[in-house]
């Protein structure tokens, strides 16, 4: 054996190793590459790491040009399709917990006007201050979970956040078109816009007043109370449902204010007609939830059914009616 090279099979010992380590890396890559496929061509150091990449052949894959780094992290593999979502994607990986926002939440939810929007936009809270290259990042000091969601992986703002939302960046007759759009295709209710105005109608925010005078003007103009109070006995009268006892001064309205609408006396259900005006009933918002708190501590069940469900949901409106107008 002197002077000769070992072998192992066919192969020189160090050709055996050479071919082992090449097998190796074909492995890593087809692993990376899989992982990457799930993700539209971006992979994060995380990733790596469980796949056992180190710093060494993150490196080497970098000069290569096998892996190209999109941000602090984030990396995309070469010839994937360089896409908008995947540019998005890339941006709320390099940012976790900071959701696509504004116009890019529009695009991501098809929001009318918004579909090719450019821009990447991130939407993240007060306390943080990264920047990130080529992607806008806004900042809020309210941002709950439930204001989030996702499609296809992407995190993003929900349909009546970025509706809110949108009122800072677009003007009066952009955003009344982009919420009717939702309204009209029943991909957004009013009573969610309300609660999402109502949640976000700090004192300051803004887009706030563009969005309460966009809101109002879609609503237009609700009818008077009595002409609410006809329309919804009409509707029972339709479904032959039991007609409730309607302006009912509640039994604790000695020590609290206690008139209501409608009730189902024998049953203990009450049911209140609200027909008033988008920011009345935003600044009655409060007090009319105590009045329905008294309502549940003197044992009585109670609803709510505003003008916009009469009109648009009126099979909703008698299916909790029924229910009402029955023993609990």
């Amino acid at each position: 054996m002197e002077g000769r090279t070992a072998t192992v099979g066919h192969l020189p010992l160090h050709g055996h190793r050479a071919h082992a380590r090449q097998n190796g890396r074909n492995m890593l890559d087809r692993e990376l590459a899989i992982a990457a496929r799930r993700t539209l061509g971006i992979v994060t150091s995380e990733v790596m790491n469980e796949l056992g990449m180190t710093e060494h052949q993150l490196r080497t894959r970098l000069t290569a040009g096998v892996l190209e780094r999109r941000h602090r992290h984030v990396f995309a593999v070469a010839g994937a399709p360089q896409t908008w979502r995947q540019e998005a994607l890339a941006a709320t990986l390099a940012l976790p917990g900071a959701p696509l926002g504004h116009e890019a939440s529009g695009r991501i939810l098809r929001l009318f006007g918004f579909r090719e929007t450019p821009h990447v936009t991130l939407l993240t809270t007060l306390e943080r201050h990264q920047r990130l290259s080529g992607v806008r990042v806004r900042r809020t000091c309210f941002l709950p979970p439930e204001h989030i969601t996702s499609t296809n992986g992407i995190p993003h703002t929900t349909r009546a956040r970025t509706c809110i939302d949108l009122a800072t960046v677009v003007g009066d007759a952009r955003l009344q078109r982009v919420i009717e759009d939702e309204l009209v295709a029943g991909r957004l209710s009013w009573d969610e816009l309300e609660e999402m105005f109502r949640s976000l109608a700090g004192r300051g925010r803004p887009g706030i007043s563009r969005a309460r005078r966009v809101l109002q003007r879609i609503e237009g103009d609700p009818p008077t109370e009595s002409e609410l109070e006809r329309m919804y006995l009409d509707l029972l009268r339709e479904a032959g449902i039991p007609l409730p006892t309607m302006q009912v001064t509640a039994p604790w309205a000695e020590r609290q204010p206690g008139r209501v609408d409608a009730m189902f006396v024998d049953v203990k259900s009450i049911v209140e007609l609200d027909g008033r005006k988008f920011h009345i009933r935003n600044d009655s918002f409060e007090s009319d939830r105590l009045r329905d708190q008294l309502a549940v501590f003197h044992k009585y069940r109670t609803s709510r059914f505003t003008y916009k469900q009469i009109t648009g949901d009126p099979d909703h409106v008698i299916r909790m009616s029924r229910a009402l107008s029955e023993p609990a």
